[in-house]
């Protein structure tokens, strides 16, 4: 059943689709890393969000920078939603969101190595291991069944200017696998940052930024928790939404 949710940034509201993938934590997280980057989310006058869904990462940027935001999705019922939600916020000149496939990002976007920014939440499990799910939306959203993360990744290096920043929101379990693909395309990682749902808990977040020809220089942020023991979002969360 689709609805109209208010999702906390300056009276921004999101189509979703409760068939369909509904977004979470990640995509707050994601953002978040993005624009606390003053630096880089001021000067970012092109953005693209990989495996953009409803387009809520796109949306919530759009409250923090004037730059021009493309989304991208293989699935076509996701991405009306995002542009009913840009009309909706009036956002539509701005934002932009294209139906295809990571793995043809050469035929989707044909400006390359024009984009300051790439965003991206891919798919966290790698196809053919876990529980599938019937609802073919949330299975996509969840599996590397339409683009694997070297799909991603090489779709991110494609569309990067030199210097050029690209912000990851995925599982911990996959630290190696991002960083060694990373550095095959010449992404070197410069902030990983590790999340938890309480303190105390192992974290099931990581953020990681990386950047285009960077230097090799890792810093690994403090850890953040994402609720208190009562159930109330911390302190970092309620900076990631103000």
């Amino acid at each position: 059943m689709k609805r109209i949710d208010d999702i906390g940034f300056g009276g921004l509201k999101l189509v979703q689709d409760d068939e369909g993938f509904c977004y979470g934590t990640d995509a707050i997280l994601l953002s978040y890393m993005l624009w606390r980057d003053e630096r880089e989310s001021k000067r970012a006058r092109k953005i693209a969000d990989l495996g953009t869904g409803n387009g809520i990462v796109p949306l919530i940027l759009s409250s923090k920078t004037d730059a021009r935001i493309i989304g991208i999705d293989v699935q076509e019922e996701a991405i009306k939603l995002a542009n009913e939600t840009a009309e909706l916020n009036n956002v539509a000149a701005r934002l932009e969101f294209i139906t295809g496939n990571v793995r043809d990002i050469n035929t989707l976007v044909p400006d390359a190595g024009s984009f300051d920014i790439v965003t991206m939440n891919p798919p966290y499990t790698k196809a053919g291991t876990g529980l599938i799910s019937e609802n073919t939306a949330k299975a996509i959203a969840r599996q590397e069944i339409a683009g694997s993360l070297t799909d991603f990744i090489a779709a991110a290096d494609y569309l990067l200017k030199n210097a050029g920043h690209l912000y990851i929101v995925h599982r911990p379990t996959r630290l190696t696998d991002i960083v060694n693909t990373l550095r095959d395309y010449k992404l070197e990682p410069k902030e990983i940052q590790f999340v938890s749902g309480k303190r105390g808990e192992e974290p099931n977040i990581m953020l990681v930024c990386a950047i285009k020809g960077g230097r090799n220089e890792l810093k690994i942020l403090p850890e953040m928790t994402v609720r208190n023991d009562d159930g109330s979002f911390t302190e970092d969360m309620k900076a990631a939404y103000k």
